[in-house]
């Protein structure tokens, strides 16, 4: 049997060691790949849940803006709207199927229009949107 070192030296253990290298380098390239398929979803996941939850706020605040402009006075009207948080989903005892999805809850209300600088408009509009929202009045701001 050869020694380590003359197995260096010969043409077949320079041929052997290039082939575990090539093989070495394979395997390390297909664990990257596994672990960049593995971490895709979750970033999809979550960029999806964030565009439900975009979603949910434009739809909030174009509803908002709709009973709005339907109280005498207003006009020209722009509503932004905060969430605490975003959509959760709870879960089975087993923890295989979403037994109720609990949606964000609203953190406050911002409502810019023409009339609002008028105090009894103002107030029907913090009172329309405090009911609609299920909020209080200290998280709406109304102004002109």
């Amino acid at each position: 049997m050869k020694k380590p070192s003359e197995l260096l030296k010969s043409e077949k253990g320079t041929k052997i060691i290039f082939a575990v290298g090539i093989v070495l380098i394979a395997l390390i390239f297909l664990f990257s790949m596994t672990d960049k398929g593995t971490k895709a979803p979750v970033s999809e996941e979550k960029d999806s849940v964030l565009s439900q939850v975009d979603e949910y706020e434009r739809r909030l605040e174009e509803r908002l803006a709709k009973i709005i402009g339907s109280i005498q006075g207003t006009g020209d009207i722009k509503v932004m709207i905060t969430l605490e948080r975003t959509e959760e989903n709870i879960y089975s005892d087993r923890e295989t199927s979403v037994a109720a999805t609990v949606t964000p809850t609203v953190r406050g209300a911002v409502v810019v229009c023409r009339g609002s600088e008028n105090a009894s408009v103002r107030q029907k509009i913090v009172d329309a949107v405090c009911k609609a929202l299920g909020i209080s009045a200290a998280r709406v701001c109304v102004t002109y």
